[in-house]
């Protein structure tokens, strides 16, 4: 069974040969570049400088990585992946695409277009990235300007922002669906990956007026948040049409993102969520489902155990990244309440549950029990909880994939 055989198998609720290992697969159960460039001592790769995929400061996983990890499943694009990470032709050479950057003493390779600049104080502001700022001795850029085009859309609420004034395209850019069907071409026939699409298509995680602001309008004025929704959803699903007709016959798994949870429950609680978010959500994947055969890998951190079985009655066929650190979301609870409703990925190794000096007999333990409890039955690809950190040691990386390895089997 191949790669691309055993996700499928995974993803249909059957049990293949053994776990797919989905580490690097999607944008949300990858790696910080510091933590990937550790992976590569690890698993003895050609040591190149990794490449930045997201704002969240994550690795490209190399197809020669994914070989050597032996992976199953392939990031076809994020939002800062260069648009031919794995079509690079003769008249578009890689370094036209991607360009070298000194962060945290070590060099880097970003998209070609990508600033950043060092400050007196010793901070580093990513301005392509909406001015975000890595402080003296950090890790990650704080964000300053907007996550993404939806949030801030409104700077008060002296007048009740309104539905009417927001517009989302309908459409994606032809060069940007052409690019995507030639790199899912050449991964379909060239490897047996597993294709797994970055987060392309509208989400529904609208913020008018920011994060504050927009849970006091959920609050006071839940029916406008749901005008807010349908339009986002509306927008959608005319984008997933046509990354359907550009790439749905290579592409088995397509992510979207809207992060709900804590590490205590649901942010505006289960109630709420279900008053405003649970028809535009039923709607919005029912439909989905009649556009593509792609299934939903849908992420949401923090504790999301109060709205999962609506979240599945809604249509989702894969959550990420199991954050099984959070209340009521342990291995046990989570896939005895609802293992053989959906696909679990990720859960192996939360950061949160895991001293920087536990020993790699340690580690690999724990790692262990969990994935023994998650992949009861099937429906679990192998992953870490969310981007694993920084400064992860390096042994945990090797507990992991030989916890993993030792493990895998039904």
């Amino acid at each position: 069974m191949n790669s691309r055989e055993r996700v499928k198998e995974i993803i249909n609720h059957r049990i293949p040969d053994y776990i797919p290992n989905g580490l690097g697969g999607c944008e949300t159960n990858g790696l910080h570049v510091l933590a990937y460039d550790k992976l590569q001592k690890v698993l003895s790769c050609k040591t190149v400088p990794p490449k930045i995929c997201t704002f969240m400061t994550n690795a490209v996983f190399e197809l020669d990585t994914i070989k050597k990890m032996r992976g199953d499943i392939v990031l076809l694009a994020s939002p800062r992946m260069c648009k031919s990470m794995y079509r690079i032709t003769e008249s578009d050479k890689l370094e036209k695409l991607w360009k070298e950057q000194i962060l945290w003493d070590k060099k880097f390779m970003i998209p070609i277009a990508d600033k950043f600049t060092y400050k007196d104080d010793g901070s580093v502001v990513w301005e392509t990235a909406g001015n975000s700022i890595c402080p003296k001795g950090g890790y990650f850029f704080d964000w300053v300007g907007d996550v993404n085009s939806n949030s801030g859309f409104y700077d008060d609420f002296d007048e009740l922002p309104s539905p009417d004034d927001y517009n989302p395209s309908h459409d994606l850019p032809d060069e940007l669906l052409r690019d995507l069907e030639d790199a899912a071409k050449l991964l379909y026939e060239e490897t047996d990956l597993s294709i797994c699409l970055g987060e392309t298509v509208t989400d529904l995680q609208i913020q008018p007026g920011g994060m504050v602001k927009s849970m006091i309008l959920m609050k006071e004025y839940p029916e406008i948040m749901r005008e807010f929704l349908n339009k986002s959803a509306t927008s959608a699903l005319s984008q997933l049409k046509q990354i359907n007709q550009a790439v749905g016959k290579y592409v088995d798994i397509l992510s979207i993102a809207h992060d709900f949870g804590d590490n205590r429950d649901v942010l505006i609680g289960g109630d709420l969520w279900r008053e405003i978010y649970k028809k535009p959500y039923y709607d919005f994947f029912h439909e989905w489902k009649k556009i593509t055969d792609m299934k939903i890998n849908f992420h949401t951190c923090g504790s999301v155990y109060s709205i999962l079985n609506d979240l599945i009655d809604c249509g989702v066929d894969i959550i990420n990244p199991v954050q099984i650190s959070a209340n009521n979301m342990s291995a046990e609870k989570l896939k005895s309440k609802f293992g053989d409703k959906i696909i679990f990925w990720g859960g192996a190794y939360d950061s949160q549950l895991f001293g920087k000096n536990e020993t790699y007999e340690e580690a690999y333990k724990k790692i262990s029990e969990t994935v023994n409890i998650l992949k009861q039955g099937g429906g679990y690809i192998f992953s870490g909880v969310h981007n694993l950190p920084p400064d992860m040691p390096e042994y945990h990386l090797r507990a992991m994939l030989d916890a993993w390895e030792t493990n895998k089997y039904y």
